[in-house]
């Protein structure tokens, strides 16, 4: 049996030798190899340094760059010179060359002359270390409302030069052959010029090279041309958190996103992009192709518009009147700008997974695509694409590590961006050939080998999260398809990637007789095929990922013979298979979340299962005889593709679930039974934090308005304030375009901000102040739960309780002096954390349990150990006594750990783990 540490009992003592020796090993080894690779083995490297400004689609993914925070000086306040050539963005300067001040020779033209005379030019950064020089050409007169400049850039001239001639001219549109690079005057673009006086202007992407060479010398001036650009209408900047870099982490948790499907389905389908080098006119520009409505007939078709009057139903222009897009359910048009980002983040949003999405059968029958349609190509180009998209914020911010968003691949580097008032961001995949592993005709396309090399591939890229399919059956596992009419059409690409269809069967009991049974009740089934028995086949109500229907219906192949499917509910039949528990098993190894939504019943009991039954006990095993933390499965589901059971089993686990955004009123009912749950299914005092799916960018639309609200969002001139950090909301405007949630609903991403207000008032309509103040709480605690879980599949969790994998009070001593990454890999994660403090349980010397506190300065350094310390019930992980009182070390303290110890030992009944 797993026994609890008392004043008076010694403590199992069969592995003290252990963890000194496996600390001993950590600290030998860290200064050689990857934090994170020595934490989980061959399965992840990282540490790999990308180089060049990105190729071409279709070309290898970046890997993971090393993670850094950098604190400098704002972008916005100017020095006299720039202190280094990232300081130029967005600021306004005169250039001062050897032989006189680039001034406006004519309309067209540029010169030398007098400082005098020097033309103001805005630099706007188009990656880091380059620009576009930007002449001011007075106010736009494009639109009415206008509030930018027109434009000209200073850009090379072709052609032979006449002596004397600067070699430049000034462009109405941007080009490669004026997008300069700026270097430090000694070439190297590493290097930081300390007088801040002298750079060198080049050329790299234009086979035109004026002023290559030419040293010149930036002046800060004024009156520049007012660049457009899409604002977050907000006051204020989110803060870094007072209680320190390794105090529970705050803020809203998205856990399904795909922020770069601007690419997938073959790069043509959607219009838009998150951001693009030459701003928000190229990025959200004017949809249609030589003044038509271009893709207008599908999108009519994907609004449930009329089809018959595209033109009047359908506008393509975006920037800078949107009138008819972006909108909450359009689905071919890029809603995940990076301003509209940026406002979502300014209004509490602090961790965020970005899935990697592609489906190779709805690229192949799509007729326009210009990227591979191979899904791990196109995993590999968006994940490029997020790192360029960082490198792009970045340098608008002033330089490396100084943007707002941060790419991480640990939970400590998450915690730590968090704390510091930026948004984290996790790499996931969603496809439906994950790993190139179709099946057809139930015969897999893949092998276990060539599943583990692929693992390994996506880890070094920093993917930490992952589903095993999307639309059809794998050679992983069964897919849950798509219900009531989506279904139909969704089942003829299902024959046509794999040769036949679903094998949906009416329920019953079809996974009892295979040994899968469980003690949950309950239904778990798919999704509800149209037949003859039923009187409603609809399926989900709340389905709308319906894009892949369209494509499918419009320009798929003469459908075919359809199965009579019997009365539901309908299961499929194909289940988790053995390829599929391999991939689940690498994952738990190398400290992946997995994420079951999608996967037929079957297959995601199968799964769970598994984990359960077979890698849980595996794992406990593992930590006594290696005397490391004990280390959990992480498990999530990220948008509600899975069933009431298996959301339960994954409270259960400790999971995490982040259900599918709808509008207010309907989410915050989706929270009261998610929070039932966890109160009755996970660990006893587990912590509870509820992230949420939007799907943005993906095959469904987002949040409506609200029916008929009690109390709209009032924006008015005060706004509203940010439920975290010194922000506060204003209604937002794109262009010339205003929103209001209450009308729009989320239309863009940026409107999130809103919606979270939504819930607080949905909330206090529906259960008081009481309910708005526990919800916020909840939601804001998202963050941290997602942390918790990772931590626990990374680095282990310690109990407080005797199972051989307690860590020896000389372990933490040895360890003091090391990084934060170092601890956790070390000793896993703390019993509780509060600010810079993190409290251990430990046995001690005389080989009774006592706690210990580690303190840590702000980078992250461990600083001391000191005896005693507080286990809270708001930082007491798996298996703590919501009771708990705080405790100390001495007889109190092991008496309040004792509750800590009865609370595990029944929730590892309750789940079925095995007896020590």
């Amino acid at each position: 049996m797993v026994a609890a540490a008392t004043g008076s009992q010694p403590l199992h003592t069969s592995r003290m030798s252990a963890r000194p020796n496996a600390t001993r090993r950590v600290l030998a080894t860290v200064a050689t190899t990857s934090l994170l690779a020595t934490a989980l083995g061959a399965g992840i490297a990282s540490g790999s340094t990308r180089t060049g400004p990105g190729p071409e689609a279709g070309s290898d993914a970046a890997l993971t760059v090393p993670f850094a925070l950098v604190e400098d000086r704002d972008v916005d306040d100017r020095l006299p010179q720039p202190e280094d050539r990232f300081a130029l963005a967005g600021g306004c300067y005169t250039i001062e060359t050897a032989d006189g001040y680039v001034t406006r020779g004519s309309e067209t033209s540029a010169a030398l002359g007098a400082a005098a005379d020097a033309e103001a030019f805005l630099l706007r950064a188009t990656e880091l270390g380059r620009y576009l020089i930007v002449a001011d050409e007075g106010l736009s007169t494009e639109v009415e409302g206008a509030w930018w400049s027109d434009r000209s850039y200073l850009t090379a001239t072709p052609g032979a030069l006449l002596p004397g001639q600067l070699g430049v001219r000034l462009a109405d549109a941007p080009s490669f052959d004026g997008d300069w690079a700026v270097l430090p005057a000694s070439g190297d673009a590493d290097a930081r010029d300390e007088s801040g006086q002298s750079y060198l202007l080049s050329l790299p992407d234009s086979d035109l090279a004026p002023l290559a060479g030419t040293e010149v010398t930036f002046h800060l001036a004024d009156s520049c041309a007012v660049w457009p650009e899409i604002t977050t209408n907000t006051s204020g900047q989110p803060a870094p958190n007072p209680d320190g870099p390794q105090a529970p982490a705050q803020g809203f948790f998205e856990a399904h996103v795909h922020g770069m499907a601007y690419e997938f389905l073959g790069g043509e389908l959607r219009c838009g992009s998150p951001w693009h080098r030459w701003g928000v006119e190229h990025a959200l520009p004017d949809c249609s192709a030589d003044g038509t409505n271009a893709n207008g007939g599908l999108e009519v078709a994907l609004a449930g518009q009329d089809p018959s009057d595209p033109v009047a139903s359908y506008d393509p222009v975006g920037w800078p009147t949107f009138s008819y897009w972006p909108k909450h359910d359009t689905l071919t048009h890029e809603q995940y700008y990076y301003k509209w980002l940026e406002r979502a983040y300014h209004g509490g949003l602090r961790l965020t997974t970005i899935l990697l999405v592609e489906n190779t059968a709805l690229c192949q029958l799509y007729p326009e695509k210009k990227n591979s349609c191979n899904e791990m190509d196109s995993v590999r180009l968006q994940a490029q694409r997020m790192f360029e998209l960082q490198d792009y914020i970045d340098a608008q911010a002033g330089g490396p590590g100084e943007g707002w968003l941060r790419i991480i691949t640990t939970p400590a580097q998450a915690r730590r961006t968090i704390n510091d008032g930026r948004l984290a961001i996790v790499l996931g995949i969603e496809v439906s050939e994950l790993f190139d592993c179709r099946e057809v005709l139930d015969q897999p396309q893949c092998t276990k080998e060539s599943i583990t090399t692929s693992l390994t591939e996506v880890a070094d890229m920093g993917v930490r999260q992952m589903e095993l399919l999307n639309k059809f059956d794998s050679a992983l596992a069964g897919v849950t398809g798509d219900g009531g009419s989506t279904g139909m059409v969704v089942n003829q690409g299902q024959k046509l990637v794999s040769q036949h269809y679903w094998d949906m069967r009416t329920c019953g009991e079809p996974f009892s007789s295979e040994g899968f049974g469980h003690e949950h009740e309950g239904d778990q089934h798919d999704k509800t095929q149209i037949n003859f028995n039923d009187d409603a086949t609809g399926g989900n109500a709340d389905e709308i990922d319906v894009l892949a229907g369209i494509i499918i219906s419009q320009f798929g192949p003469a459908a075919g013979p359809a199965p009579v499917y019997p009365a539901g509910p309908h299961c499929n039949s194909r289940g988790l298979t053995e390829l599929g528990v391999h991939l689940i098993d690498e994952m738990v190894t190398n400290g992946i979340l997995f994420d079951p939504d999608h996967m037929s019943a079957k297959a995601q009991q199968q799964a769970l299962d598994h984990l359960e039954k077979v890698v849980v006990p595996r794992l406990h095993d593992a930590a006594e005889q290696n005397g490391t933390a004990a280390r959990m499965p992480g498990v999530l589901s990220s948008h509600s593709w899975g069933n009431d059971v298996i959301y339960q089993r994954i409270f259960d686990l400790d999971g995490v679930i982040a259900p599918r955004t709808t509008s207010a009123d309907r989410f915050v009912g989706r929270y009261l039974e998610r929070r039932a749950w966890h109160q009755e299914h996970a660990p006893s005092g587990a912590f509870f934090g509820l992230g949420y799916g939007a799907d943005t960018n993906g095959l469904g639309g987002q949040p409506g308005p609200r029916d008929n609200p009690a109390q709209p969002i009032t924006y008015g001139e005060a706004g509203f304030p940010a439920p975290i950090g010194d922000v506060t909301i204003f209604q937002q405007v794109s262009g010339v375009r205003a929103y209001d949630v209450n009308t729009d609903g989320v239309a863009h991403y940026g409107l999130f901000a809103d919606w979270f207000q939504e819930l607080l008032l949905s909330a206090r309509e529906q259960g008081g102040d009481a309910l708005a103040a526990q919800l916020t709480t909840d939601m804001l605690n998202g963050a941290e739960d997602y942390l918790l879980t990772w931590e626990r599949a990374v680095y282990g969790s310690n109990d407080c309780v005797v199972d051989g994998s307690t860590p020896q009070l000389e372990d933490l001593h040895a360890l003091v002096g090391g990084d934060l990454e170092l601890f956790l890999k070390s000793v896993g994660q703390p019993v509780s954390r509060d600010g810079s403090a993190w409290v251990y349980c430990v046995e001690g010397a005389d080989g009774e349990a006592e706690t210990i506190t580690i303190t840590f300065d702000e980078s992250g350094d461990a600083t001391g150990a000191t005896p005693g310390g507080a286990v809270t019930p708001n930082g007491a992980l798996d298996g703590h006594d919501d009771d708990l009182a705080a405790t100390g070390g001495g007889a109190a303290g092991i008496a309040g750990l004792l509750l800590g110890a009865a609370g595990l030992l029944a929730g590892l009944a309750r789940r079925g783990r095995r007896e020590g």
